[in-house]
């Protein structure tokens, strides 16, 4: 099985990978993950193709786990 072409590039690291938003999949990879910050809405790229502002598996997989475990602040 080959994987699906890469339609984004994350803006955090510059990593190519497959948003299911930009490629109208039923279901994209991130809904598996903790839903921790609202999903981008998609727009249109300068070339006019469809792309959204997601970050890639790993960065994607970082924040959430940098969040989650982010300590909450101290009560006075």
């Amino acid at each position: 099985m080959t994987a699906a072409p890469s339609n984004s590039v994350c803006p955090r690291c510059g990593a190519s990978f497959r948003c299911g938003m930009v490629s109208g999949d039923a279901e994209c990879w991130c809904v598996r993950l903790p839903h921790i910050m609202p999903v981008p809405s998609t727009t249109p790229s300068p070339a006019g193709t469809p792309q959204a502002s997601c970050f890639c598996p790993a960065c994607l997989q970082q924040i959430t786990d940098e969040r989650q475990h982010k300590p909450s602040p101290a009560s006075d």
